[in-house]
């Protein structure tokens, strides 16, 4: 009703693009939270954790909305950036994939993607911060030490396994989360992804487009926790041992 075109259309032209989207902030965001977190955790009290805090409580309280508008507001008045509101420019929209239209997508796409990272880095750098200190104070962790192991061989073969336990339950989750998260974000960057199109859907009442891509977050919430059993199971040989009997 409110797009005035199939239900299967709305959702398989804006689907896939919040899809590849939310999987390359998660990337980024989880391999970059969980590097800085180890290098904070290892590195506590120090100028150097400090300042990583400081980011990470930046990124965990400043709403993305402000963020986005603040961008916006860069790119427009200091930079004179026209082309915002889109995935590709208007040359590239129906053209086959080449460089040149990767290039052009990254330029369109990448103040989302920066915001969508920098929210998803400082929650997993500050979780994976707290563990790991729990975890290198644990006493199986004295022992690896006491037996001669070297400080990289004890934290990173002992100690971060057991941390990211955490943050792999959380994956869980997440997976929804990655496809409406950005509501905001996407709305005011005018991109057509799954968020903006729930919100216009639900204004007007359209039952359809909703209840169609409430059965899509319900089923990436299933295949997530699918997801983070598995990982589990791979990292944790306890799991694995449990799961055999």
């Amino acid at each position: 009703l409110y797009y005035n075109k199939p239900v299967a259309d709305v959702v398989g032209e804006r689907l896939p693009r919040t899809l590849l989207l939310a999987l390359v902030c998660h990337l980024l965001a989880s391999v970059l939270g969980i590097t800085f977190g180890i290098w904070a955790a290892t590195r506590q009290y120090t100028w150097i954790d400090s300042t990583l805090s400081a980011i990470s409580f930046l990124g965990m309280t400043v709403p993305r909305f402000l963020m986005a508008l603040i961008i916006v507001y860069l790119l427009v008045f200091q930079f004179n950036v026209s082309e915002i509101g889109s995935f590709f420019s208007p040359q590239y929209g129906g053209a086959p994939w080449s460089w040149a239209k990767f290039v052009d997508l990254v330029k369109h796409v990448w103040p989302v993607v920066a915001i969508a990272t920098f929210g998803g880095l400082a929650y997993n750098m500050r979780v994976m911060r707290g563990n790991l200190l729990d975890t290198l104070n644990a006493q199986y962790v004295e022992t690896a030490r006491a037996k001669g192991l070297t400080g990289a061989a004890v934290v990173m073969r002992h100690a971060v396994p057991n941390a990211l336990h955490p943050l792999i339950m959380y994956q869980g989750v997440v997976l929804p989360y990655m496809l409406t998260g950005e509501i905001e974000t996407a709305i005011i960057f005018a991109l057509p992804t799954v968020g903006p199109a729930i919100v216009g859907s639900m204004a007007v009442g359209d039952v359809y487009v909703t209840a169609t891509f409430m059965m899509v977050l319900s089923a990436t919430l299933i295949v997530g926790n699918i997801i983070a059993d598995m990982l589990l199971v791979l990292l944790d040989p306890r799991v694995r041992q449990f799961g055999e009997r």
